[in-house]
Order: structure tokens, then C-alpha cells, then sequence
């Protein structure tokens, strides 16, 4: 009589086990949303370069590959879906259907483009708001570097779901390649040139001995190592020389793994055969200027009367030196200013009579270093600002390494000069100081350009500076110190123009950019503004190395890209610190998901659905069932 009791109980259970998980009951989650229409999820996948690591799945990019897929299978069929990556590409601008968003996340690839957070978040704002939906939700799947993980000023949308797939590399070490200088902007040939180069070690074991080559022209150059500490940055140089005039390029190379986009640096320069030196006088040509540049074949050096100037030479030089003009005109300001902001260099020497009104005038309008009344007291200079690079690499160093004066050191006087009047700011640079302590040559910055003002005219009768030792290494530095030096190299998809300077096409329309290899051709878009050519429409350019303008037949010049160094430093956030951030940003419907055994697909339905509890109850269902049948053929 029991069994048959016990019969009907197990049997009721299985029935209102059955009616249990027909009813589809759930616990629901913090961000669980009831709904039946369909609903719209924008995906952002992170592609950069920190992707390559390694991960506890595999490579990161392509596990996050993986989980862009999962993330499907936890929304339902009715659903549309955004792919969103660094690349910003305009075919993921759009909501597409779940097997259309599965052809186009295979079709990722690794890029070296670089995004904060509060860009991707506000590009997945704009194409979820093309479209009306009860329910949205954004997804993030990335390694959250922590220099490129930052909602600063982003105001979150309580309505939109926001879902943190923290994706966590294995091997947190790197060293990268970060930058390159030259002491001086131009290079002569014949000449030692010293490289400097910045490397940074990324990870918690320090490293000895890192070699590190330098390729130049097809041809290695110099070899250099480097010990670096945990966590640390360390500067070297390479000391090599060029002998040929033109454009050179190369690359800085080391190796690392495995993280190794950033193992090699491109950069290109050129070496000029001259430098183009104009002085522009009143009435007779000083001797002064022409001794020192004219029978030196670096100087392309030319003189012309203030009568006579055609103004369009001035935009062709490097320096321009006004020596003892009276006073301006309004056609030669016009064209001084513009020289200087397009990074020309212009040394002013006044005339012992000049218009003091014309110069105060212009240059109270360019907002530098004017004149004002005269001192014919006889007056030594005390003081060179040795620090400046007019004064830099042309006095011995002390036991210090600083260059330094000697003590009986013979410098020049001065009979006749002009006091300065100085603009209401306080970065206006003294070169030479007289003893009473006021300046007498200063150098001051107008636009891209660089001003150097004299306090007196160039002539034996105001003092002994034309004739003195000094005199040469100053105007000499000056020239050299005026050529605008292109950039070293550019960053990869962050460059919205290169500044080629006076080069134009030519006959041609257009330019041509040609790879190193060969590989990769386009024509880059070009405007001129003010006797500069500016090249932009440069984002066709997606790997970093060396790229030739081309103009017809000829070769006018090379430029260098490389990659964003962001993306260098494996510095993460962990999961905690992503969750404050999002806390502290204003989030209120948001979740952090972290590695887990479960597929990511099962961890977003529960997170959209509440956890689903009608299998537990068919389980039940099935306990009880198989708890009758034991009922009934075992206990008589």
C-alpha cells in the first residue's frame, strides 16, 4: 500500500515539475529586461596591437574573436548587431543580422589604430540612436590597457546595458623602441652625427646587454646595447656620419618577444648640399657678412639693397638677416611674418640711425623684443647663455660635462647700443649679456620661426663684436640652426598633415607616396598655404616604414611612419578597477565579465534573462519519474 502512495506523489512532483519549467520561471539578474521585441547590441571588439599577447585561451585577439561570436548566441535570432572596432571602418557603422555580424567579425584583423574608451562608447551612442529599440546594450572586449581606458567626460545612458569583457594577457613584459633625435635640425655631410634614441623596458625583470642596431640606407651603421631596470627608460646614442647630400632613410631595430610591433623605429632625413642666407641692407653691403658665409660652399649666400628686393625670394631662405635698415616697409613685413611663421629664421641688426618709430612699431605688432633710446657708454660683454643651441657643442666641457667660459676669457665690447623694450611675457631668451647685466642679443619665437635681435649696428664704430672670435661661431650657428627639419618620423593613422615645406609637384597634378618595398602606392591630397605644401588624406597609410614623394621622375623627399607606442606599455586595469571606474564614472546598468569556465554566451543570457531555472525543473521532473518507477517495481 506505501509504494502505491509513494507512486502518486512522485507523480504529482513530476507534473508540477513539468508545469514549472513549462512556466520558464528565473531568477532574475541585476540587468535582466523583459521583453519580447527585438533588440539592438553594439559590439566593440578591440584590435589593437597589445591583442597579440598571450592569453590563458590563446592569443587574445583571437579569443575575443570568439567571444564576439558567444555574445551572439545569448541574444535572440530577432536581434540586430553592431561591429565596432579601432579602425572606425565605415561598413561597421551600421546594425546588421546575426549571421551577417559573424561574416564580418572573421574579417577583423590586427590594426594600428589606437582608441580611448570614451570614443568607442560615443560611437556606439551614435548607431544605436539611429534606430528605436525597448532594449539596447553595449559590449566591450578588451585587454582595458590602462592608458587607453578612461570614460573622462563621458555621460553614460542609464538606458543602454553596458557589458566590460575584460580580456587578461599572460606575459605583462615588453621593451619598446619609443623615440629618435639629433642634437641639431640640419646635417652636413661629412659631418659625426649622433642619434639619440629612447628605450623603455616595460616589465618586472630588468635586462642586460639588449642589442640594438641602426640601419641606414640599406647598410647598418652602428650597434649599441642597453641594460635596463624593471620598469625603467634609458636614452644611447649612435655616432655615425653621412657623406652624401640628399635623402636618407632607415630604420632602429631590436628584438623582443612577443610583443614586437614596436621593435623597430623608421625614420628619415635629409642632408642638404646648402643653406640659403640672404642679407638684406640699406644702402652698402657690410664686409662682416660676407667674409664669413661667402666663400663657404654650405651657404648659398646672396645680398640685396632694401630697393631692390623682390619679395618673393624671401620665402626661399633658411635665414634672412636685415643689417642696418632704416626702417620697414608694410610689403616687407607682410612678407617677414609670414617667413616666420612657416619657420624661417630672421636676425635683426639695426642701423645706427634708424627710424626708431618703424621698428617700434612692427615689432609691437609681431609682439617681440623692441628698441628704445641709445647708450654710447663703452660697455664689455660678461656672458654667453651657453645653453642656447647657438652657444651648444662650440665651447670645451668642464670636469662637469657643461660647457663653460674660462675666467680670462677675452669677450667684446660695446660702444654704441640700443636699450630693449620687452613684451609682457617672460620666454624671450638672452644670448649675450653685458656686464651691467642688460642684454645684448636675444632670441625670441614668432609663429614657427625664430628672431634674433641685436642691440647695435654691425660696425666697428658700435663695437668689437664683427671682429671678435665670437662673432663667427654665433651667425654661423644661427644658419645652421634655421633649417626647418621634417620630422623624424610620423604616427601611423593620428597624422592629419606632413608639412613637406616649399616642394611642389611641379608640372605634375599630383604626388605620388611609393612604400620602400614597393608594395604600396597612392596619391596623397596636397594644398599650398603661404609657399607651403601641406600633404593630408594621409590615412591610407596602415603600416608604419618608409614612403617616398614622388613627382614624375623624381624622388623630393622621404617620410617615416611608425606605430602609436600606446600601445607599448602592458599596464592593465584588473576587473576591481574597471568596476570602480564605471562606478565613479556614473554607470548604473553595467557588468564586469572576467574569465570563466562557462561560455560567454550562457553568461550574457543570464545577465539579459535572469538564470533560467525550467531545466533544473525537468531534471526534477526526470528524478521524480525514475522515483516512481523505483517505487513501484521495488518496494512490494
Amino acid at each position: 500500500m506505501l509504494r502505491h502512495w509513494l507512486a502518486l506523489l512522485f507523480r504529482i512532483l513530476v507534473i508540477i515539475s513539468l508545469v514549472l519549467a513549462f512556466a520558464r520561471p528565473y531568477i532574475p539578474s541585476p540587468l535582466s529586461v523583459v521583453s519580447e521585441s527585438p533588440a539592438l547590441a553594439s559590439i566593440y571588439l578591440d584590435n589593437s596591437f597589445s591583442m597579440e599577447s598571450e592569453g590563458s585561451n590563446g592569443i587574445l585577439f583571437d579569443d575575443g574573436v570568439k567571444k564576439a561570436t558567444e555574445i551572439i548566441s545569448g541574444h535572440s535570432n530577432s536581434d540586430k548587431f553592431n561591429l565596432l572596432t579601432n579602425d572606425f571602418q565605415a561598413i561597421h557603422h551600421r546594425l546588421v543580422s546575426a549571421d551577417e555580424f559573424g561574416t564580418l567579425v572573421q574579417d577583423v584583423e590586427i590594426s594600428p589604430a589606437v582608441r580611448n574608451l570614451t570614443a568607442v562608447l560615443g560611437r556606439q551612442y551614435d548607431i544605436l540612436g539611429s534606430e528605436v529599440a525597448e532594449y539596447k546594450s553595449v559590449y566591450l572586449i578588451s585587454d582595458f590597457q590602462r592608458n587607453i581606458s578612461s570614460f573622462e567626460g563621458f555621460m553614460p545612458d542609464s538606458s543602454i546595458h553596458h557589458y566590460m569583457v575584460h580580456m587578461k594577457p599572460v606575459n605583462q613584459s615588453n621593451i619598446s623602441i619609443d623615440t629618435c633625435w639629433f642634437d641639431t635640425p640640419a646635417q652636413q655631410p661629412g659631418q659625426i652625427i649622433d642619434l639619440h634614441v629612447k628605450l623603455t623596458n616595460h616589465g618586472s625583470v630588468a635586462v642586460e646587454n639588449i642589442p640594438v642596431r641602426l640601419i641606414v640606407n640599406g647598410t647598418q651603421r652602428a650597434l649599441a646595447s642597453f641594460s635596463l631596470g624593471r620598469n625603467e627608460s634609458a636614452t644611447g646614442s649612435f655616432r655615425f656620419s653621412i657623406r652624401e647630400t640628399g635623402i636618407h632613410h632607415g630604420f632602429i631595430e631590436l628584438n623582443d618577444f612577443p610583443v614586437t610591433f614596436d621593435d623597430k623605429l623608421y625614420l628619415s632625413f635629409e642632408v642638404r648640399s646648402s643653406i640659403n642666407v640672404m642679407s638684406i641692407y640699406e644702402q652698402q653691403p657690410g664686409p662682416y657678412l660676407r667674409a664669413l658665409f661667402g666663400p663657404d660652399t654650405l651657404f648659398n649666400f646672396t645680398e640685396t639693397s632694401f630697393r631692390r628686393l623682390d619679395f618673393s625670394e624671401i620665402h626661399r631662405q633658411q635665414l634672412v638677416i636685415l643689417n642696418g635698415l632704416q626702417r620697414f616697409s608694410s610689403g616687407l613685413t607682410t612678407e617677414l611674418e609670414r617667413f616666420l611663421e612657416n619657420g624661417g629664421s630672421l636676425f635683426i641688426i639695426p642701423s645706427s640711425e634708424h627710424d626708431l618709430d618703424s621698428y617700434r612699431s612692427w615689432m609691437r605688432s609681431i609682439n617681440t623684443v623692441g628698441f628704445s633710446d641709445s647708450d654710447t657708454m663703452r660697455i664689455r660683454v660678461d656672458d654667453l647663455n651657453l645653453l642656447h643651441p647657438v652657444y651648444k657643442d662650440v665651447f670645451e666641457t668642464g670636469p662637469d660635462g657643461m660647457a663653460q667660459l674660462g675666467q680670462d676669457v677675452d669677450l667684446p665690447w660695446v660702444s654704441h647700443r640700443f636699450r630693449f623694450t620687452y613684451p609682457p611675457r617672460k620666454d624671450v631668451q638672452t644670448l649675450i649679456r653685458l656686464r651691467n647685466g642688460e642684454a645684448f642679443l636675444v632670441a625670441d619665437r614668432f609663429g614657427e620661426g625664430q628672431i634674433y635681435i641685436l642691440a647695435s649696428a654691425l660696425d666697428i664704430k658700435s663695437g668689437t663684436f664683427p671682429v671678435h672670435a665670437i662673432f663667427v661661431p654665433t651667425l654661423y650657428k644661427m644658419a645652421l640652426n634655421s633649417v626647418q627639419q621634417q620630422s623624424l618620423y610620423y604616427l601611423v593613422g593620428t597624422q592629419e598633415s606632413v608639412n613637406i615645406g616649399s616642394r611642389t609637384p611641379g608640372n605634375e597634378a599630383v604626388f605620388r607616396m611609393v612604400s620602400a618595398d614597393g608594395r604600396m602606392k597612392f596619391i596623397p591630397g596636397h594644398r599650398t598655404v603661404n609657399y607651403n605644401t601641406h600633404l593630408f588624406a594621409l590615412d591610407a597609410i596602415k603600416s608604419a616604414g618608409n614612403y617616398f614623394l614622388i613627382a614624375g621622375s623624381d624622388t623630393l623627399t622621404a617620410v617615416s611612419f611608425n606605430y602609436d607606442r600606446r600601445e607599448s606599455v602592458p599596464d592593465y586595469l584588473s576587473v576591481q578597477e574597471l568596476y570602480d571606474m564605471a562606478e565613479r564614472t556614473g554607470f548604473t546598468n553595467f557588468a564586469v565579465i572576467s574569465e570563466s569556465e562557462r561560455p560567454l554566451g550562457q553568461v550574457i543570457s543570464e545577465l539579459n534573462r535572469g538564470r533560467q531555472l525550467w531545466k533544473y525543473f525537468i531534471l526534477a521532473a526526470l528524478v521524480f519519474l525514475l522515483a516512481e518507477i523505483f517505487a513501484l517495481r521495488l518496494l512490494h
